[in-house]
């Protein structure tokens, strides 16, 4: 870790921090979480009846991004929205165990979708490329049992992190009815009474769960992905050229006559499946555009440190 001076300064995001967690942050998140557990309900219900080893994937994302969604309502309208006066109750130990769930739960399904979209682009290139040995690919079962495995498989390697936090008491001053007392407020009061309160307190003084966020759970899916999304991209663009080419060679006779309807049936399916692929490179892409700032964001908080992490990441991502 970098050795700097006290008056060094990597952001200046202090304001903004404020400004946007007490004014935006709460209102906006508890918005995006009920639009989006609606949303991803409406989502696993239609893909449901439309059977096919790809939207079995999408339903996989869409029950990942359900669960992180409706355990989040709760946490939201507690941290972001408290009630005031502020009680030192607000922070008993049972929020705190629910703190440390709501951390651990939402990284383990963060993780869970990161590997989905990289089986939904494996799944994808498979199938423009028209590779033979895609058995697993094309099978709805075996895509079924690739899903569950991820599900199974996430925690596990998720579990170094599980040990990176701890939950601390700590005294608290308060007034004779326990509503929280800050200190420049303290010399107002005649009596006061201290109580404990429980915070949740990062235990990893190695950085692990910075290491393995950034590398293992942001930036290497992103590697894979831009890699896949390139080879699905190229994939289309050369299926696109074989189709031109065939076309350009048949006869003139064949060009001017009516075209069979087998041949009209094949062309239709070509151009479903061309757009279904756009879409879920559409997909993809957004994906890359969100995930990559915060795995740059979460590997320069690792290589530089505490100062950075509090200074730039808790401003920015940590609201």
């Amino acid at each position: 870790m970098a050795n700097l001076s006290n008056n060094f300064t990597y952001c200046d995001l202090e304001e903004f921090r404020k400004h946007y967690k007490e004014n935006i942050h709460g209102y906006l998140s508890l918005t995006v979480c009920i639009f989006g557990s609606i949303a991803n309900i409406f989502n696993i219900c239609v893909l449901r009846k439309m059977r096919s080893p790809t939207n079995c994937i999408l339903v996989g994302l869409a029950v990942a991004d359900l669960l992180v969604m409706a355990q989040y309502i709760p946490f939201t309208v507690h941290r972001n929205l408290p009630s005031l006066p502020l009680y030192y109750t607000h922070f008993n130990y049972s929020w705190a165990v629910f703190y440390k769930f709501h951390s651990l739960f939402t990284l383990v399904l963060h993780f869970i979708a990161c590997c989905l979209t990289i089986i939904l682009a494996i799944w994808r290139y498979v199938y423009v490329s028209q590779i033979h040995a895609s058995n697993i690919c094309s099978d709805q079962k075996r895509t079924v049992i690739v899903i569950l495995v991820t599900y199974i498989a996430c925690p596990i390697i998720c579990f170094p992190m599980y040990s990176t936090l701890e939950i601390m008491g700590y005294n608290q001053t308060c007034d004779l009815n326990g509503v929280i007392v800050l200190k420049e407020d303290r010399p107002k009061y005649r009596k006061l009474k201290n109580e404990t309160i429980f915070i949740l307190h990062p235990n990893d003084p190695n950085y692990l769960s910075v290491w393995v966020y950034s590398l293992l759970l942001k930036l290497l899916p992103c590697i894979l992905l831009t890699i896949l999304s390139y080879k699905i991209i190229s994939a289309l663009l050369e299926t696109r050229r074989r189709r031109i080419k065939l076309l350009s060679s048949s006869s003139p006779l064949q060009s001017g006559s009516r075209r069979p309807k087998s041949s009209t049936i094949q062309l239709y399916k070509e151009n479903q499946a061309d757009r279904t692929t756009k879409m879920l490179l559409a997909v993809l892409l957004l994906f890359l555009v969100t995930e990559f700032p915060q795995a740059i964001l979460g590997l320069t908080s690792a290589i530089y440190g505490q100062q950075f992490l509090d200074e730039c990441y808790a401003a920015l991502g940590k609201s």
